[in-house]
């Protein structure tokens, strides 16, 4: 058995040893790692500020602290009689330790993980997920405090199946409470990270079509081409059919000419020619075909085929107003005349026997 102050000398001199050793091999992990990594030219950018490598370097160093720490304090515990007898500062200081070495890596384990996630959306091009991420980070830290909490008590010798059971009954009743506005969460996330459709894409779903304006939490707006908005329930968006024509690679337009049937024959055989001119002299859009389809009533009907290599619905309608000019003007300097409107069928009306 040591004297008091023999006693306390050692475990001072183990506490700064060992911390004189943590200090060393950080210091050499630390020229290690940024050997490994990548040079600074190539790792500027998103999320290059909050490298992973510090982080985990200090919370390494904070650990081995504080393990030093602990390691002196048993020290003089086994050679002070005094601490061996009452065991009341053991526990105290060792409570101590955990809960401080329960913050410190909860504390990693949030700020490693988020950074990870983000740097990771940012490496995909998803950029506008990483709000979504901040948005939840709240909760995810949350997670881990809890999860924390539950491993500290439960060393400590706490009885925690009352905890636990209030946990469940807490759970149910807040997850009932919670079922709508946690819906239109899930739904949020479903648009935002499946991404049916985004910001600006032109999508139809039943009798709508129109560009995609905001999409929130709840419900998303969409300005259909007659000018209104509309306001959609997401739950409901999700559950329909839609059309997204912003993801088109390019658009194919097919349209029909009611042309006379007085035509001569060699007139109409000119058609696809004209067409095809027509098409050809207004770039980007691209000639597939023009046929002589049928005789209909009273007209010659021809179907000719482009292509747009755009999705915007604006250039498309750009190209086809012109095309149409062009071909008017092409039918008038050639003598084509369009037939007349189909006639309406007759109705016979019933009017009401006379009284």
């Amino acid at each position: 058995m040591s004297p008091p102050g023999f006693a306390l000398a050692m475990a001072l001199a183990r506490v700064l040893l060992g911390s004189a050793a943590v200090w060393l091999v950080v210091r050499l992990l630390r020229r290690r790692l940024l050997r490994l990594e990548r040079p600074p030219e190539a790792a500027a950018g998103p999320g290059a500020d909050g490298a992973i490598t510090p982080l985990l370097l200090h919370s390494l160093a904070s650990l081995g602290y504080l393990a030093m720490v602990v390691w002196g304090w048993r020290s003089l515990v086994r050679d002070w009689a005094l601490l061996r007898f009452d065991p009341g500062p053991d526990r105290l200081v060792e409570g101590a330790a955990l809960l401080v070495a329960t913050v410190l890596v909860v504390r990693l384990l949030n700020r490693s993980l988020l950074l990870l996630l983000e740097r990771s959306l940012q490496r995909l091009g998803r950029e506008e997920q990483t709000s979504t991420l901040r948005a939840l980070a709240p909760m995810i830290r949350a997670l881990f405090w809890g999860l924390g909490t539950l491993v500290f008590l439960q060393q400590q010798g706490v009885p925690l199946g009352a905890v636990y059971a209030s946990l469940a009954g807490a759970g149910i009743g807040v997850g009932l409470a919670l079922r709508g506005p946690l819906s239109h969460f899930i739904n949020y996330l479903t648009i935002v990270i499946d991404k049916p459709f985004q910001i600006g894409d032109l999508i139809g779903f039943g009798d709508v079509l129109g560009p995609v304006e905001r999409v929130g939490i709840r419900s998303s707006s969409i300005r259909s081409l007659s000018g209104e908005r509309i306001v959609i329930g997401n739950e409901e968006l999700l559950q329909k059919t839609i059309r997204n024509f912003g993801d088109l690679p390019r658009r194919r337009v097919a349209q029909t000419l009611r042309l006379s049937d007085r035509m001569a024959a060699e007139k109409a055989a000119s058609i696809a020619g004209l067409v095809e001119e027509v098409i050809r002299a207004h770039p980007p859009a691209t000639f597939d075909r023009c046929h002589f389809l049928r005789f209909a009533d009273g007209a010659l009907e021809f179907q000719y085929v482009f292509f747009v290599p755009d999705s915007s619905v604006v250039v498309y309608l750009d190209l086809q107003q012109a095309i149409n000019l062009g071909i008017l003007q092409a039918f008038q300097s050639q003598g084509i005349e369009f037939a007349a409107a189909a006639p309406e069928p007759a109705t016979a009306r019933i009017s009401p026997a006379p009284g």
